[in-house]
């Protein structure tokens, strides 16, 4: 009697994703003296808001191109709000400029611009509208070449990359702060030397939500913070490689903009 063998049949379901593993080449590693490093002086010409923040961006005085910066703060501090009032600054002088929108769509960014019309300006992506294809969409509009890109939120693009790609919430952090590097350093079409302003949140208990290699891996950090009553709000870099200088600005929201100063005016 013949013995017949059932043939193994494949387990249902996705395939498992295959690990690349680059190949390590020695002679690719490059050592570099600050003496052999060089780049076009357009990278040293700061981009002024024209406002109090102009002082504490940076030692020359407002934006400086080619950085990487993370504005974080708890629910209503006021951090979109002032970065969307930066980027309205810089799109009227005729910067290029974007706003990678991760929370609201449009609908609820349209209510936001009839309340502040001034930011009606700033060039919007709504990446709501790229939920199967958010790496591809980043990537490209990354490499069409701004002065300066806003993202709010971190937490949102990451979220999205990895329901698109799966991975680890590690994995979807250096595709984003690899990505952001080589945009920065002018790889992209038109060979800007873009900065990023990069929006987090806080936990109640103040603490930064995400990991601190997101943190760490910028040029600066910069934390805002809205008094318990409501009335009083700031901002302040904890860290900013680009100025020495150490002190709060003050803002206010009201009558459809965003007022700065160094100091709260105290009523007698």
């Amino acid at each position: 009697m013949m013995i017949t063998k059932k043939p193994i049949q494949a387990k249902r379901g996705r395939p498992a994703k295959q690990k690349e593993t680059a190949m390590f080449n020695p002679s690719a590693v490059k050592l570099f003296r600050g003496n052999d490093l060089s780049f076009n002086e357009s990278l040293f010409i700061p981009l002024k808001t024209n406002t109090e923040v102009d002082a504490i961006l940076s030692t020359e005085g407002g934006l400086m191109p080619g950085t990487s910066m993370m504005i974080a703060g708890g629910p209503g501090s006021g951090k979109s709000t002032l970065v969307m009032d930066m980027l309205s600054k810089f799109t009227m002088q005729g910067l290029k400029c974007l706003l990678v929108q991760g929370e609201m769509d449009q609908i609820g960014h349209y209510k936001y611009c009839r309340r502040m019309p001034s930011f009606g300006c700033v060039q919007t992506l709504f990446l709501k509208d790229h939920m199967d294809n958010i790496k591809e969409t980043v990537e490209h509009v990354f490499n069409l070449g701004y002065d300066v890109i806003a993202v709010d939120s971190v937490a949102e693009i990451l979220d999205m990359y990895k329901d698109q790609n799966g991975g680890t919430s590690k994995q979807a952090e250096s595709w984003f702060l690899k990505l952001q590097d080589e945009v920065k350093k002018g790889k992209n079409k038109q060979k800007y030397y873009t900065s990023f302003i990069n929006i987090q949140q806080m936990t109640k208990s103040d603490e930064f939500a995400g990991s601190n290699r997101l943190k760490h891996m910028m040029e600066a950090f910069c934390k805002v913070e809205r008094s318990r009553d409501g009335l009083e709000r700031s901002l302040h870099f904890e860290k900013n490689r680009d100025c020495d200088k150490d002190f709060k600005v003050y803002f206010s929201i009201y009558q459809d903009g965003v007022h700065y100063s160094y100091e709260m005016e105290k009523e007698d």
